[in-house]
C-alpha cells in the first residue's frame, strides 16, 4: 500500500475506532439525545442593515471560489472554513458549496454524523462519491467528471463534497502532468484544470461561494486548486512559523501562474481553456489569526461583569500579531484584492472546549447546543464569526 495512503487511512481508522468505542448508548437513546439537542439549538445574531446590504451586493457580483490555505499546519483552517461557511449560509442566506480537498478528511468528519462517516470511510474501496470521484476519471483517460458529487449538510446549512484519503494517490498524476502543462501539452493542461472545471460547474449551479479546505503543503494537488481560485484566505496562528510561511505562498503562487500562462500560450488550442474558465491571477482576500490566549486586567475597582469584554490578548502573542499587517503587505501586497480592503478579517481567540465540543456534536459553533460555561463561549464565537463574515463580504464587494 502507498505510504501516503497508509498514513491517511491510518488516521481515519483511529478516528473510527474511537467513535465506535464512544458510542455506548442504544440507538433509541441516540435518537432521543439528538432530538433534544437540536431542539435547544438557538438562532444566531440578527443581521444589521449593513450586513444585509453586503450580502446582497456580494451576491450581485456572482459566484466566487475561495480557498483557505497556509502551507503551515495546525492553524485551525478546517474549523474556520466549517464555521465561517455555516455563519454565511445559515445567518446571511448564502448558497455555499464546501469542498474538502484535504486527504486527511477532517472537515468531512466534522460535518458528517458519526454513523454516516463510519459507513463511508470503512468502504473506501467501493465507488463512493467524494473529491476522489472528481480526479479519478482523468487518471483513467475519461476526461472530467460530469456530475458534482455533492452532499447536503442541513446542520451546517451548506452543500459539501467530502474528502477522500485516496486523493493523495493522485498527487503523482498532477505532478507528472504539470511538467507537460508547462510545455504546452493539452493533456497536462487539462489535468491541471481539473479543479477549475469543478469550480465552473459549481458556478453554473449558482452557488454564491465555493470554499476549498486544503492540506498544508505546496504540492501538486494544492497547486491545481490555487490556480483555479478567485481568492485565497490565509488562516494563521500567532507564531513566527506563520510569519515564515507567508514568504512561501506569494512567491510560489506567482511562479505557478507564470508557468501555466506560458504553457497555455504554447498549447495547440489555448482558446479551449481561456473561453471556458476564468483564468485570472489569484487574489488575496485577507487573513485570520486563531487560538491566541487572552487575559483580563483586574484592577482594584474592576467591574467583574465586564471582564469577559475587556480581555486583552496576552503580550507575547500581541508582539507577534502586531508585525503581521506589515508582513502580509510585504509578502502578499501584490495579491491584494483591493487596495482598500481590510487585510485582517478577524482574530479568533482560544475558545476552550467549545471547538472540540462542536466537532464531537457535528454542529457549528454558532448554533450548537450549549450549557453552563459553553453558553458564554458560544456567544463569543457568534460575535467573532459575525465580524469575520462582515469583513469577508466587504472585501468581496471591494474586489469586484
Amino acid at each position: 500500500m502507498d505510504k501516503r495512503r497508509h498514513g491517511q487511512c491510518g488516521n481515519l481508522r483511529s478516528w473510527i475506532i474511537n467513535v465506535k468505542r464512544y458510542k455506548t448508548v442504544s440507538g433509541d437513546d441516540v435518537a432521543t439525545q439528538t432530538t433534544k439537542r437540536r431542539s435547544r439549538r438557538l438562532p444566531g445574531i440578527p443581521l444589521t442593515n449593513v450586513q444585509t446590504d453586503l450580502m446582497k451586493d456580494a451576491r450581485a457580483i456572482g459566484s466566487r471560489a475561495i480557498c483557505f490555505f497556509n502551507n503551515k499546519g495546525g492553524v485551525g483552517k478546517t474549523t474556520l472554513v466549517a464555521n465561517l461557511a455555516s455563519e454565511l449560509a445559515k445567518n446571511f442566506g448564502a448558497k455555499i458549496l464546501v469542498v474538502d480537498a484535504d486527504p486527511q478528511c477532517n472537515l468531512s468528519q466534522y460535518v458528517l454524523d458519526d454513523d454516516v462517516a463510519i459507513d463511508i470511510y470503512t468502504s473506501l474501496d467501493s465507488d463512493i462519491s467524494s473529491i476522489y470521484s472528481v480526479v479519478r476519471p482523468l487518471a483513467l483517460g475519461k476526461g472530467y467528471q460530469q456530475d458534482l458529487p455533492v452532499r447536503r449538510s442541513d446542520v451546517f446549512g451548506y452543500d459539501v463534497i467530502i474528502g477522500d484519503p485516496r486523493l493523495a494517490l493522485q498527487e503523482d498524476l498532477l505532478a507528472q502532468d504539470w511538467r507537460d502543462a508547462k510545455a504546452g501539452g493539452m493533456r497536462g493542461i487539462q489535468t491541471t484544470f481539473v479543479f477549475a472545471d469543478l469550480v465552473e460547474r459549481a458556478k453554473q449551479q449558482n452557488y454564491d461561494f465555493v470554499f476549498f479546505d486544503m492540506g498544508p503543503s505546496l504540492g501538486a494537488i494544492n497547486r491545481s486548486i490555487l490556480l483555479a481560485m478567485d481568492f485565497f484566505v490565509v488562516p494563521m496562528s500567532i507564531d513566527i512559523f506563520s510569519q515564515w510561511a507567508l514568504r512561501n505562498i506569494g512567491s510560489t503562487v506567482k511562479a505557478w501562474h507564470k508557468e501555466l500562462t506560458t504553457g497555455l500560450r504554447l498549447s495547440e488550442d489555448p482558446a479551449e481553456f481561456y473561453d471556458k474558465y476564468d483564468f485570472i491571477p489569484l487574489r488575496f482576500l485577507g487573513y485570520v489569526t486563531q487560538q491566541h490566549k487572552e487575559r483580563a486586567e483586574i484592577g482594584a475597582d474592576a467591574d467583574l461583569a465586564k471582564l469577559s469584554k475587556d480581555k486583552k490578548i496576552v503580550k507575547a502573542y500581541e508582539d507577534i500579531a502586531q508585525s503581521f499587517p506589515e508582513d502580509v503587505k510585504s509578502y502578499l501586497g501584490e495579491f491584494f484584492a483591493s487596495p482598500d480592503m481590510l487585510g485582517e478579517l478577524g482574530r479568533i481567540r482560544n475558545l476552550g472546549s467549545l471547538a472540540p465540543k462542536s466537532q464531537s456534536q457535528h454542529e457549528p459553533m454558532v448554533t450548537m447546543t450549549a450549557t453552563g460555561s459553553l453558553i458564554q463561549l458560544r456567544k463569543q464565537a457568534r460575535e467573532i464569526y459575525r465580524g469575520i463574515a462582515e469583513k469577508f463580504l466587504s472585501n468581496i464587494v471591494l474586489a469586484k
